[in-house]
């Protein structure tokens, strides 16, 4: 286990991942963990850079949007948060970091399961199962 896994979540300092272009939205990783209801047994670090991948093929999904806000003048997505439409993107943006990092951590387990990595992986392997359920559930 990792170093960060042994501090109760709760007290845990508030960390931020913030994408090189400011234009998008900083994530902050305690309200990612619970968004996705992972437990301790994901550390910190596997969390981050799964999130750090994922806020990259976003960036390159909304690509067009950000390009059409930044011609109208628009500095950051955030700006337009104020309008219906605005805050729709922000949100979509946001779930498809979600959904990208829970993948991202699926495949991670699988990789792991199918090396035969021994009882974390079997362990991990139900957390697969618990993140494709819940999210199953929140999409109906």
């Amino acid at each position: 286990m990792s170093r960060d896994s042994y501090v109760p979540f709760e007290c845990r300092p508030k960390r931020y991942l913030v994408y090189h272009d400011p234009f998008w939205p900083r994530i902050e990783l305690g309200r990612l963990r619970e968004r996705l209801g992972l437990s301790s047994q994901v550390s910190d670090t596997r969390l981050e850079l799964a999130a750090r991948s994922s806020m990259e093929v976003a960036a390159r999904e909304f690509a067009d949007w950000r390009r059409c806000l930044r011609e109208r003048g628009y500095r950051r997505l955030i700006d337009v948060d104020s309008h219906e439409q605005g805050r729709a993107l922000s949100i979509c943006y946001l779930r498809l970091v979600e959904a990208r990092t829970r993948w991202s951590l699926a495949q991670q387990v699988r990789e792991t399961t199918v090396s035969g990595a021994g009882s974390e992986a079997q362990g991990d392997q139900c957390l697969t199962g618990r993140w494709v359920n819940s999210s199953r559930r929140r999409s109906s």
